[in-house]
Formats: structure tokens, sequence, C-alpha cells
């Protein structure tokens, strides 16, 4: 039985990342389709034991790479697909093949006359394009949206370029191919790499902000983002309201519940209206949200001796210790400036990564 695709992917990646997105690719394309799917890996490097797979995959999906274009495996990959695709009458033959999808795994100059891995569409697109699948799984991770708006895009392709599969070929019918790339190659290398064993993707620290909405037109609310751009930006999985409201509806309740829990650390911004909310002693009905949160870290303390240490209490320079609600005194107040990184950013960031090892 064919499989629905191949994954090829070059023998120098990283086989942990390329073996993550294959198996959430596959998941993908099972969901936009409806049903079970199969598919395979091709690593590069392994002469022609990939060939049978291609040669009758339905789709195959280029990792593309500047090690994808070094690695003679990846061209043998190529040709064979490239072989089926000659065998489209020419009248049928589209000048972009749909069955042959190129992911931009990391954005390289392809050889001379290949094709260039196209960017995807949408608001992923200055990511993907400038960083590729592996740059975004690097620097914002598998939860982060641009990944998960890639992997969207990319299974929609996969699915349309089913339709456009070439005609299926055994490994016996095929003739002897020229590798397109690299250029020299004279044939697949018939020596296979020695097993490598997969790395575990190093999980990114999850934090949970909570804060209060002040009324000062937004101000304290875009500090707020400011700071979780910037965890952001430094491999840490932060999460806020105004972000989760941006994925869509939330049921506020359960998502403060659920993200507190699941959190390694939860930041406690202080300010004005967060003390007060805090403490119960705002306006009825207005900023319920940190109310709940303060009631979780209460619970919190009376049932973990070493709360502290994941309850982290944060200021902007603006505010100080004197808006740090009473059930928090006493811990460790980091005072930093978001937007220009001033103050205890710095020392703040490293803890969160040291204790999350």
């Amino acid at each position: 039985m064919a499989d629905d695709f191949v994954t090829s992917y070059a023998a120098e990646e990283n086989l942990a990342y390329a073996t993550r997105f294959h198996q959430d690719l596959i998941a993908a394309v099972a969901r936009t389709k409806g049903r079970a799917i199969e598919a395979a890996m091709c690593c590069g490097g392994q002469g022609d034991a990939n060939h049978p797979l291609v040669a009758r995959a339905q789709v195959l999906v280029a990792l593309c790479s500047r090690a994808y274009y070094a690695d003679p495996g990846c061209g043998g990959d190529w040709a064979v697909f490239e072989h089926r695709l000659s065998l489209v009458p020419v009248q049928f033959r589209p000048a972009v093949p749909p069955a042959r999808v190129l992911v931009r795994w990391q954005p390289a100059a392809p050889p001379s006359g290949m094709p260039l891995a196209p960017i995807v569409s949408g608001e992923v697109t200055d990511s993907y394009a400038c960083k590729g699948v592996y740059g975004i799984i690097r620097e914002e991770g598998f939860s982060s949206r641009a990944y998960r708006d890639a992997l969207v895009e990319i299974a929609a392709t996969v699915c349309a370029g089913q339709a456009g599969s070439p005609p299926v070929v055994s490994a016996g019918e095929l003739p002897r191919l020229a590798l397109p790339f690299p250029r020299g190659g004279r044939g697949p290398r018939s020596k296979v790499p020695s097993p490598r064993t997969p790395q575990e993707v190093p999980r990114r620290p999850r934090v949970f902000l909570s804060y209060a909405h002040e009324e000062d037109g937004g101000v304290h609310q875009k500090r707020v983002k400011a700071l979780y751009q910037r965890l952001h930006s430094e491999g840490i999985d932060a999460d806020m309201d105004t972000a989760a409201h941006e994925r869509g509806p939330q049921y506020w309740t359960r998502w403060m519940r659920k993200h507190y829990k699941e959190a390694d650390f939860v930041i406690v911004i202080v300010s004005p209206a967060y003390k007060r909310r805090a403490e119960h002693e705002e306006i009825q009905g207005k900023g319920d949200g940190v109310g709940f949160e303060a009631d979780y870290i209460l619970e919190e303390r009376r049932k973990n001796r070493d709360w502290y240490r994941r309850i982290l209490v944060v200021s902007f320079p603006e505010h100080g210790e004197e808006h740090v609600p009473d059930f928090l005194a006493g811990v460790t107040l980091y005072t930093l400036d978001p937007e220009t990184g001033e103050g205890d950013l710095e020392s703040l960031i490293d803890y969160i990564k040291g204790e999350a090892r």
C-alpha cells in the first residue's frame, strides 16, 4: 500500500525536530482528511534504501535546507520522484507539481535550476520565510502559533498534492538516475550511517502572567505585553489573557485555572489595581480575574511550603513595593523595565531557565 506521503530530510538535520515535525504533519493531514493515514520518513545518506518508499508514495515532502541540497541521499529521493513526475503526459503535467511539497525547513538558496521552497500565506509568512520551520521550532517552540499555522498550511498542501500524485513505479523499474544535487554527485551513497539516538527536544519553561488592567489608557497592559514578548524571545513559553484572546473566544475562569496549574512559574506583576483586586478591596464585579488568581496563590501557599519558588513577583519602575499584596510581602521582588531590559530582567530570566532544567 502506498504511503500518503514520505518526508525526505538530510542526515545532518536534527533528528528529534524532524521526527516531531513528521509526526505532527501526520496528525494534521489526518485531521484534514478525516481518516488515519500512512507516512514514512526518508533520511538522507541511506544510498538507494529509500527508493522503494519514494517510488510509491503519493506525495514527497522535502525538508529543504542547505544540508538537504548537499545530501546525495536526498538528491536520490528527489530524482526518483522527478522520474515519476516525468511519466505524467506533458499535456497533463502542471508547471509546479502539487505532489512535491517543498517545506522551507531552513532558508537556503536551492541549486541552479531547482525550485525555491515557497513561503506560506497568512500571519506566519514573515516568521516562516525568515526562519523556516526549524528556526520557528528553535526560537518559538512546537506550541507556538507560528509553528501551528505553518503546519496547517503545509498539511493542506500535502492533501491538495495527493490529487496530483504521479504514477507509482517499482524500485526495479527505475533507470539509473542522475542526481539533481549535490552538483557533481555520481550517484547515491551506498554507505548507511550508523544509527543515531534521537535527542529529546528541550521543553520550553511555561510561565503564566498574572496582572491587572489599569485604567491608564492601556499603558500598563502594553508594558506587560512587552514582558511577554521578551520572555518569548528568550525561549520561555509565556501566556497572558490578551494573547489568549487573540487566539479566539475563551471560557476565562477555566482558562485561568488551567494555565495557572500547568505553568512552571507564575509571574505576578504588581500595580495599584492588582493590590486592590488581589486583596478583594475593589468594587464588586470589577477585575474579578485577579481575585481568582490571588485565591489560587493563597491555596498554593497553604499546600506548598516552597510556593515562593514558583510564584515570582515583578514590579515595573513606576510601581513599587507598596503595591505588593500583603500575602506576597517578603518574597523577592524583581524590579525591571520590560521595554529597555533594565533592572532585574536578566536575573528573572536566568532563574526561570535555571530552575526549569
